[in-house]
């Protein structure tokens, strides 16, 4: 496969993993709906899944396609996850702040966010043996549930999750018009279809992603890590940076901040136990001492930040931005061959 091609695969593999993942995404949101399906349980299933849909699609697809011959594809995948997470907090909570002061109340800044920590730490941790077994992946898996039970466990103390309020004005008032056609005849059929259409554009845009990004990383000669830390992370992460810009210019700072949290908390527990539950992922040795450690070091500065001053200025998100061009930069500068196992 050219380069040329590659990269045209992999850009129209990436639309093909996002754009799925929204209409798999909403339209299983409006067909629960419509079925009466409480908006609580809606909510927190479909948005759990909806901020790694497209991350989990690359993961397993990496996985499947990870051979005797081929025996580092899935490293994509932990790439992604380790590259995306740094990137929520780098790049987009760093274009948030610089566009908008980001507002923290007291419950994100007291248990969100170091929970999200902790369940890094641990993803982390899950790294040092070189290998994440199927094990490990099973027991990350658990902690979705458990993270899953906490959010309804704490919507029934009284904050509520409906699909409704994790979306912005405009797209809440669709939304409530796509719900109101479902009291017309046959009205599942078309979301039904679009369900379909979604698995398939996740399927399709999941293959195309591996493959490319494969070909990509023999053609410059790095791993697929470095891949996956850069070029499938950014590319993962482009819908919640516009949304990120979106909710800034709309002052949504805080469903910005909960947005990445959550995405955070999913990507590794969800994708990372995904895909070595398919299949063991070799882990190398930078990402444990570096990459792993950078994630944890910018999601701790982010953390210092709204603790000191109860919020992200301009100041702090140039900081985070910042810190994530030189990464980015550190990577892209010092890859090297995959080694040869």
């Amino acid at each position: 496969m050219s380069t040329w091609l590659a990269i045209v695969l992999f850009v129209v593999g990436v639309y093909l993993l996002v754009k799925g993942a929204d209409w798999l995404v909403e339209h299983a949101a409006l067909l629960a709906e419509g079925l009466g399906v409480p908006h609580l349980v809606v909510g927190l299933t479909v948005v759990a899944f909806g901020t790694s849909a497209p991350e989990l699609a690359a993961g397993v697809g990496a996985s499947i396609r990870t051979t005797a011959e081929q025996p580092l594809v899935n490293q994509l995948a932990l790439g992604a996850v380790v590259g995306s997470n740094i990137a929520n907090i780098g790049l987009i909570l760093g274009v948030g702040a610089v566009l908008f002061p980001i507002v923290s109340a007291r419950s994100v800044r007291r248990k969100e966010i170091p929970l999200m920590l902790l369940v890094m730490a641990i993803g982390w941790g899950a790294m040092f043996g070189g290998v994440i077994s199927r094990v490990e992946g099973a027991v990350l898996l658990a902690g979705v549930v458990l993270y899953t039970w906490d959010a309804y466990a704490a919507s029934r103390r009284g904050k509520k999750i409906a699909m409704v309020e994790m979306l912005d004005e405009e797209e809440a008032q669709e939304f409530e018009e796509e719900l109101a056609k479902t009291h017309t005849p046959r009205w599942w059929v078309r979301h039904a279809l679009m369900v379909m259409i979604g698995i398939v554009g996740l399927t399709a845009g999941a293959e195309l992603l591996v493959r490319s990004s494969v070909s990509i990383a023999r053609t410059l000669g790095v791993s697929e890590v470095v891949i996956g830390l850069t070029m499938v992370a950014l590319g993962t992460s482009l819908p919640e940076l516009a949304t990120a810009i979106s909710a800034a210019r709309k002052k949504q700072t805080e469903l910005l901040l909960g947005n990445v949290i959550g995405s955070n908390v999913f990507n590794t527990l969800c994708v990372v136990g995904a895909t070595s539950l398919v299949r063991p992922i070799i882990v190398p040795g930078e990402v444990v001492r570096i990459d792993a450690v950078v994630m944890l070091g910018v999601s701790g500065l982010a953390w210092a930040m709204v603790l000191t001053r109860k919020h992200m200025g301009r100041v702090e998100g140039a900081v985070l931005l910042a810190a994530y061009l030189a990464y980015v930069g550190y990577v892209v500068f010092t890859a090297k061959s995959p080694p040869v196992v």
